[in-house]
């Protein structure tokens, strides 16, 4: 047998394209909007329901989370025990999550227990109580939770970067005091259900093995939602700082939060600056990891990241290190934000950054599961899972020159919004 010369690094491949199943868009008899793909020979599907009611739509603290949390502790029709006794007994999997815009509610099941299925979302959705006891236990679990968390340096850091970069009143940058959940009552989160939670005011995605009459049954479920209003509320600019702390004596680790204000993913500088962030701090051989990790031994990691919002976007870097090398890690990052603007990177590392983005992109997309995720994404982007192929065909495109003139754009020194936490 011959062995390969484990010495030598195996070669670069950057796939030249990704396709992406397509989607079939159907609007139900009601009006409803349902997305599905066939992408699968298992016989598994994911149903997702997407709502408008993310936490930028809530005016008391705390109420669009606990809203999507507790959708399953208790309808007019069955207790949150015999709720999870159905989940369990079929092998379902339920799970919600929620971020600034939207709340996304997802029921995963085998094809042959999909009845089983549309009738436990069928309830959750349409005849949720929010029941007062197991509000006072939700409340009091995520309070402490809260309190505990906010005794951590990177979640102190977080939430201040959020607040320094949009403004502490803007919905992207506000944070609450924990004392919010004392105050939440089942009236509370009833109101924001009925009038977020409705037909007008989400979409459906559905992915796995699709078999006939599948799509007229989910539709049916669709339909039962109540009519309503499409959830809309007009942001305010976002009023940045460039420098914020907060101390922590007896940490031993300083958390660093550092970036900016970017736009929305329809950008033309979007797909360029997510390659400028992986180059950056974008995976495990990137610049700052190299930088802080390898070279100065001040962490264990750091990453950058562009992401984006509905109404905004950004980039972040992030990382904590030992405090006594705070002030020098700041420095170096500042120092590697630099190099970008003015140093082409190398082709070699360029292509390494094509091939890692690619790649995990390829990863995202091995499955249903994965598939559905990128369907909600170009849904709420309000394009065709062809978005994919353009964005993977802008990425080999971007030159050494594309990454340094859009880094000479967006990550200069004096627009950069820097936070530290801990013992500094």
């Amino acid at each position: 047998m011959k062995y390969k010369d484990q010495t030598v690094a195996p070669d670069i491949v950057i796939p030249s394209s990704v396709e992406v199943p397509p989607f079939t868009e159907v609007r139900t008899p009601e009006g409803g909007k349902l997305y599905h793909v066939d992408v699968s020979d298992l016989d598994l599907l994911r149903i997702s329901v997407v709502f408008r009611a993310g936490v930028r739509y809530q005016t008391h603290p705390f109420t669009a989370s606990a809203t999507v949390n507790m959708l399953a502790e208790g309808t007019a029709s069955s207790t949150s025990a015999e709720l999870a006794e159905m989940l369990d007994y079929y092998g379902m999997y339920y799970n919600v999550s929620i971020d600034r815009d939207y709340s996304i509610v997802t029921v995963c099941c085998l094809n042959r227990f999909l009845d089983k299925a549309l009738s436990l979302l069928s309830e959750i959705l349409t005849e949720p109580l929010f029941p007062d006891d197991e509000l006072a236990i939700y409340s009091s679990k995520r309070k402490q939770s809260l309190i505990v968390d906010r005794t951590k340096v990177d979640v102190m850091a977080s939430e201040l970067f959020w607040r320094s970069v949009y403004g502490e009143d803007h919905p992207y940058g506000r944070s609450s005091s924990e004392d919010g959940y004392d105050t939440l009552t089942g009236d509370m989160l009833r109101r924001f259900f009925r009038d977020h939670y409705n037909l007008e005011n989400s979409f459906t995605v559905v992915s796995g093995k699709i078999e006939p009459g599948f799509i007229e049954r989910i539709s049916e479920v669709v339909d039962r939602l109540p009519h309503g209003t499409r959830s809309f509320n007009c942001l305010p600019a976002p009023h940045s700082v460039r420098v914020a702390s907060a101390d922590k004596p007896d940490a031993l680790q300083a958390a660093i939060r550092m970036g900016r204000v970017l736009f929305k993913s329809d950008h033309p500088d979007y797909v360029t600056m997510q390659v400028v962030s992986t180059v950056l701090g974008g995976y495990f051989s990137s610049r700052l990891v190299q930088n802080l990790r390898e070279d100065k031994g001040y962490t264990y990691g750091a990453w950058s990241q562009v992401g984006c919002m509905e109404d905004s976007g950004y980039i972040a870097v992030a990382t904590q290190v030992a405090a006594e090398h705070a002030r020098d890690a700041v420095r170096e990052i500042f120092r590697e934000m630099e190099r970008l603007r003015t140093e082409p990177v190398p082709s070699e590392e360029l292509d390494m950054v094509k091939s890692v983005m690619i790649g995990e992109m390829m990863r995202i997309l091995d499955g249903p599961f994965g598939i559905c995720d990128v369907v909600i994404e170009n849904v709420q982007n309000g394009a065709d899972n062809g978005r994919i192929k353009k964005i993977v065909e802008e990425i080999n495109r971007t030159t050494p020159e594309d990454v340094m003139k859009a880094a000479s754009l967006y990550l200069r020194k004096e627009d950069i919004t820097t936070v530290t936490v801990g013992g500094i």
